[in-house]
């Protein structure tokens, strides 16, 4: 079992963050938050956060499965629009063939996709034309990768990614 679940969310966290962006940075406008898994009162919180402070939100839930591994559990967007919030649940990552950027795929009921630029989350329409399967497996490799070469910690084995492909 991972002790510091801090230094793996940072650590999945800054993953995410390099997936979605490549080499650019992260500007004012645009967030990646990491916490436990949010219910309807935390989605309002961090909606009514967002929108207050004009900032998109990718939210990494993190949990533990029922074998005790700590992980991804879920990715929820905000999207402060038209004086409200537009909030996208049980998203996962996409990584393509070329293994460029990736994005942020929806539930599959839901149109379109989102890419992260420096400064908002992007919806684009249609969904990417290679099998989401795929690419949620290349992502989740990737992420794993990544975060096995920044050192999360010293047991790599225990490093999990939940029931959401990442």
């Amino acid at each position: 079992m991972i002790n510091d679940t801090d230094a793996v969310m940072q650590a999945y966290a800054l993953a995410v963050t390099k997936l979605l962006l490549g080499n650019r940075k992260m500007k004012d406008g645009v967030i990646v938050t990491a916490g436990t898994p949010l219910d309807i009162a935390g989605r309002i919180r961090i909606g009514e956060t967002a929108v207050l402070s004009q900032t998109d939100v990718v939210h990494l839930e993190f949990a533990a499965d029922e074998g005790g591994r700590f992980g991804i559990s879920g990715i929820t967007l905000f999207a402060p629009r038209d004086n409200g919030c537009f909030i996208q649940t049980d998203c996962r990552l996409w990584l393509s063939k070329a293994g460029n950027r990736g994005v942020i795929l929806p539930r599959p009921a839901s149109r379109g996709h989102y890419r992260l630029s420096p400064r908002e989350l992007i919806h684009i329409e249609g969904k990417p034309a290679q099998d989401p399967v795929e690419g949620t497996v290349r992502a989740s490799a990737w992420i794993d990768r990544f975060v096995h070469r920044v050192g999360a910690t010293a047991n790599h084995t225990d490093l999990y990614h939940g029931s959401v492909a990442v």
